[in-house]
């Protein structure tokens, strides 16, 4: 890429050109010498490629991004615009990486370096592609996996957004990891074989963490629960506010965080209260065997219109005399309180209601 001396782009020597002829030939001279193999000139071109070429990516990106969004604002989906947008970053890059790579394309290099330079922008490539990959799976995971149901019919069907995201992103890097050693020269067949020799070791090591992941892919398979769920497991009764691969958190009645190893959630039964139409309520009653046959048929009648009219339940109450002694009667008392009901303001409202209408009926509760 050098010029023989004399010779410039012009096709003019100035070796014996006077005046500002003298000026341009030093120039000339001073382009023409060699730093590390390489003219000043061959550098100079490299740089400039190198330093343009980050400006030559945004004007690019900003071109093919104002011409896709022309294009996009036809379709009334807003998925394509959240992809134009987040493909400009990558595409930014790639083009500057390109940039860089022709920059240097143009110096001398000897065999060796040439090999690491061509190494290291394919792997700076991977990377690139990587990230936009996660960032696409992600805008796909947002736009096709609700956060929360629209009703309490497919509750059960939502919310493994955040699941769903690290294990893509965790597969994602794990397959542009393996191609970057693949792209550096590493043998990768053989450093998995070198990996298995410890494989049993490292199985007995991570046995728990294993069965951690595998719990929460078993929850993801067969959605026992989503987010926002309360449920019942391993002694603990809360609600479940978020789930990881490893660990989910669980925040009890008492206002108190429990992480829970997903494992756990694979052997061990699960109670899910949400999922639950409603609320069943057991009471027992003992009315004085004084107030008469006519008073406690009274009251068992009661009990059943109050349990299945009250606002705030849900389906039909019984109502039956279970034991009898010299003094009371047990009346045992089974109502539903409705899922979307307030649940102790349900509670007060039948058990204030059985109290008064018993006064009005002039029954004694013993």
């Amino acid at each position: 890429m050098g010029l023989s001396p004399g010779l410039y782009p012009s096709g003019l020597s100035f070796s014996n050109a006077p005046g500002r002829g003298c000026g341009v030939g030093r120039i000339m001279e001073f382009l023409q010498i060699s730093i590390g193999g390489n003219q000043i000139q061959q550098w100079l071109y490299a740089l400039a490629f190198m330093g343009g070429g980050f400006l030559g990516g945004k004007l690019c990106t900003l071109i093919l991004s104002s011409v896709v969004k022309h294009i996009c604002r036809k379709t009334s989906s807003p998925l394509d615009d959240c992809m134009v947008k987040t493909a400009k970053r990558p595409l930014t890059w790639l083009i500057t990486i390109g940039s860089i790579t022709y920059g240097l394309s143009m110096l001398d290099m000897d065999e060796a370096p040439r090999l690491w330079v061509n190494r290291v922008v394919a792997s700076l490539i991977i990377v690139v592609l990587a990230r936009a990959l996660a960032a696409l799976l992600t805008i796909l995971i947002n736009r096709y996996v609700p956060v929360k149901a629209p009703g309490p019919l497919s509750k059960r069907e939502t919310d493994m957004q955040p699941l769903l995201k690290k294990l893509s992103s965790t597969l994602i890097w794990v397959i542009a990891g393996v191609c970057i050693l693949r792209t550096l020269g590493y043998n990768v067949s053989a450093l998995m074989a070198g990996l298995g020799l410890g494989g049993a070791a490292l199985a007995l090591a991570s046995k728990d963490t294993l069965s951690n992941c595998f719990g929460s892919i078993t929850v993801f398979v067969d959605r026992p629960f989503a987010i926002n769920d309360r449920i019942k497991i391993a002694g603990y009764d809360g609600v479940i506010t978020d789930m990881g691969i490893r660990t989910s958190r669980l925040r009890t009645l008492e206002n108190r965080t429990v992480i829970i190893p997903n494992s756990i959630f694979a052997s061990s039964p699960i109670e899910n209260i949400t999922a639950a139409p409603n609320t069943k309520v057991s009471q027992t009653l003992a009315i004085k065997t004084s107030s008469g046959l006519e008073k406690i048929e009274a009251a068992l009648a009661l009990l059943r219109e109050i349990g299945s009219t009250l606002e705030g339940t849900d389906g039909n109450s019984s109502a039956g005399l279970t034991a009898v002694s010299g003094n009371t009667c047990q009346i045992t008392f089974i109502f539903y309180i409705a899922q979307d009901a307030d649940y102790m303001a349900a509670l007060n409202a039948v058990n204030l209601a059985v109290l008064r209408r018993f006064e009005e009926a002039g029954i004694v509760l013993g």
